[in-house]
């Protein structure tokens, strides 16, 4: 390993494991302790059966190198690690490769497992996708690690359309959060809704070949919500730092929340909206009606959490990461979801009355 290659892995690679220590100990735990290696071995061939099942891992992969990217960009603006923007000025590339594939080994290495199962039932056009997903999501981590350190401080402008259409159109508060959300973080948006989009669509397909109850129909509502709450906490950063006024003006509580609702429900309209085209025919309507609410009092829960103190996003992830687990418990055990969307829209408001005007970032 060249020198460039053990700097920045140490600085990254080692850092980002240390991080997150505690989610890979949690995942570990939930995948090893409650599943046997018949059990993983069957999982591997379910996911290789079909194309469309093939895309729960690979939506899985697509949050994990999120995760990754949205970690190196953080971690090499602060003031210790400046000394890596020399990098771009020698032939670091492999050093660049080297620590990518060394964050995505858990990735990789279970890309490796399915591909093994899928050349055994013969299913090649699963492992086409899975090799191409991989060396996709490895080709990406690697070109935005190097983008980072080559233009740490580019400058952003808005296109020249968009400043016209600024000009002659008042905006209302709704479409400022939207727009100013997809503007700043595009990448996490997009990926998101895939991934979401992915998990709901492989669910609710699993009705076509045996009968299951509206707990896996919620169950996989409650993992695409709980994705959303990244967008959730872009939200609340966008409104702290960069609308500051907005908690100045005179403006009810009641109109904030529901400011809050609307956008965020704008936001997760692909998921609404594949909720209510998959919901399986012998489900009654009214289990589409406690998913979407189910997913919004989670989100609103989620929002009066980020003002109770300052969390960065990994921390928030990491939490995020604990109360989903805890939320598919309580569906898996029939808690009626009534009373936990109720329970999750009670804990949101509270919070946020009691500190939405006196956080302090």
């Amino acid at each position: 390993m060249s020198n460039h290659a053990k700097v920045l892995s140490r600085t990254l690679t080692t850092e980002f494991y240390r991080a997150n220590a505690m989610f890979f100990l949690v995942a570990v735990g939930f995948g090893f302790g409650f599943m046997s290696g018949r059990e993983h071995m069957a999982l591997a061939g379910f996911f290789v059966s079909s194309l469309w099942l093939t895309m729960i891992p690979v939506g899985v992969w697509i949050i994990y190198t999120i995760k990754v990217i949205i970690y190196n960009q953080r971690e090499v603006k602060f003031e210790r690690n400046w000394f890596l923007y020399s990098l771009p000025l020698t032939n670091a590339f492999p050093a660049y490769v080297t620590v990518v594939l060394g964050q995505l080994s858990p990735t990789i290495a279970y890309g490796l497992f399915l591909c093994f199962h899928a050349l055994k039932y013969q299913q090649f056009t699963a492992l086409t996708v899975i090799l191409t997903s991989l060396i996709v999501l490895v080709t990406i981590s690697t070109w935005r690690l190097r983008h980072s350190l080559a233009y740490p401080h580019q400058e952003k402008t808005t296109p020249v359309p968009i400043r016209k259409l600024d000009r002659l159109f008042a905006k209302p508060v709704v479409w400022i959060f939207v727009e100013g959300i997809v503007r700043s973080q595009p990448g996490m948006i997009y990926v998101t809704k895939i991934a979401s989009c992915l998990v709901i669509y492989g669910a609710t397909n699993l009705y076509l070949f045996d009968e299951y109850d509206e707990r896996l129909y919620l169950m996989s509502a409650c993992a695409a919500f709980s994705a959303n709450l990244a967008l959730v906490f872009q939200y609340q950063k966008f409104e702290v730092f960069d609308l500051m006024m907005f908690r100045s003006l005179p403006i009810s509580f009641v109109k904030r929340i529901t400011v809050f609702v609307i956008a965020i429900a704008i936001l997760c309209f692909p998921e609404i909206a594949i909720l209510a085209t998959n919901r399986p025919e012998y489900l009654s309507i009214k289990h589409y009606f406690f998913a979407i609410g189910f997913g919004l009092s989670l989100l609103i829960a989620g929002y009066g959490k980020l003002y109770v103190r300052s969390l960065d996003f990994d921390s928030f992830t990491r939490q995020i990461f604990f109360v989903t687990m805890g939320l598919l418990l309580l569906i898996l055990f029939n808690v009626p979801i009534v009373i936990v969307s109720l329970l999750l829209l009670t804990i949101g408001f509270i919070l946020l009355s009691n500190n939405y005007y006196s956080f302090q970032p």
